[in-house]
């Protein structure tokens, strides 16, 4: 039986795609950009401002760069057309200067998101060293939202242990890494048609189970506060009219959404209770609670968080990732 990181990096091996690491200075970085190039994931790009410096962090590693594409940060490489329109853009809507526009290119990040823009790439990693509102803001700023979403969110993909009672196959939890409280139903709405969108690339075979959670499951609790779970699951049931391969429900409680017998209790004539794999949390709080127990306590590897939402493909890393961390979601984000 093939596994699921097997699954994730054979899709990512048939795409063979090109990702750019804003980060080759971190040693991290170094050895997973050298693993995706040597198992044929991927081909690497490494824009740095001092190329002997990485050769030197690379020496003293024991890490052979050969195959990794190192360059050093120059303008002339990008779509002079993008630039502008990133400039235009950017002195419009801040008080700043043409020049002081041009200089955000020479920062590896953003030098990164742009070599993305200019089609030169396929993907943009970081985060390993640059926290996730600096990897926000350069995606939102260069390379922007997908068409038709206005909320930037993540997800984590949720691989449970071996014979886990309930989990046999990987979920999604969502979002539990960017949006603090999502204020209106059709935020959360963007979140749920966006993590679904992620969980069909990932696994496009798969019967996609969506529960939308909350404290109370199909109304067993009267609270002004679930009017946006309520109305989000109706807007997302909409978006998917049609779609055979993709079920939502809501409101439901987590339980109600992972066990069938209390899902057949609570929610009988629900074609999601007791068999979901994808779980939209209301906010923030709970669904950074949720990945941690599942992590801590249910001994689930918790795999992100990956951003989704930009119209180009960008992972955010966590500052704790270790080497084997950045590999996996390098493979995942090439298959978007």
């Amino acid at each position: 039986m093939v596994s699921v990181r097997q699954h994730i990096l054979e899709l990512a091996r048939k795409r063979r795609g090109k990702i750019v690491m804003p980060e080759g200075f971190d040693e991290r970085v170094l050895k997973a950009a050298k693993r995706l190039t040597e198992d044929g994931i991927a081909s690497v790009v490494l824009p740095v401002d001092d190329i002997k410096n990485i050769e030197k962090i690379a020496y003293e590693a024991d890490i052979d760069l050969r195959g990794i594409e190192v360059i050093k940060i120059d303008r002339d490489i990008l779509d002079k057309e993008k630039i502008k329109e990133f400039v235009d853009a950017r002195t419009k809507k801040c008080m700043i200067t043409k020049e002081e526009v041009l200089n955000l290119l020479k920062n590896p990040l953003y030098f990164s998101m742009m070599y993305l823009k200019s089609g030169n790439c396929d993907a943009c990693v970081g985060g390993a060293v640059y926290d996730t509102t600096n990897v926000l803001r350069a995606g939102i700023h260069v390379v922007g939202t997908a068409e038709n979403m206005k909320m930037i969110s993540s997800y984590f993909l949720m691989i449970p242990p071996e014979g886990h009672s309930l989990a046999k196959e990987p979920v999604i939890f969502a979002d539990c890494a960017v949006n603090p409280d999502p204020q209106q139903s059709t935020e959360l709405k963007d979140i749920a048609i966006a993590t679904v969108e992620s969980f069909k690339k990932l696994f496009p075979d798969k019967q996609a189970n969506v529960a939308m959670l909350s404290f109370s499951t199909k109304g067993s609790s009267n609270n002004k506060i679930l009017l946006k779970v309520q109305e989000a699951t109706e807007l997302v049931k909409s978006h998917f009219a049609g779609r055979n391969d993709i079920n939502i429900d809501g409101e439901l409680q987590f339980d109600a959404a992972v066990v069938p017998s209390i899902g057949k209790r609570k929610a009988p004539n629900s074609s999601v209770a007791g068999n979901a794999n994808i779980f939209i949390f209301p906010e923030l709080n709970a669904g950074n609670i949720g990945c941690k127990i599942a992590e801590r306590y249910g001994g689930f590897q918790a795999v992100g968080p990956i951003i989704q939402g930009l119209a180009l493909p960008v992972s955010d890393l966590s500052r704790g990732s270790n080497s084997d961390d950045i590999y996996l979601i390098s493979a995942i984000i090439l298959c978007f």
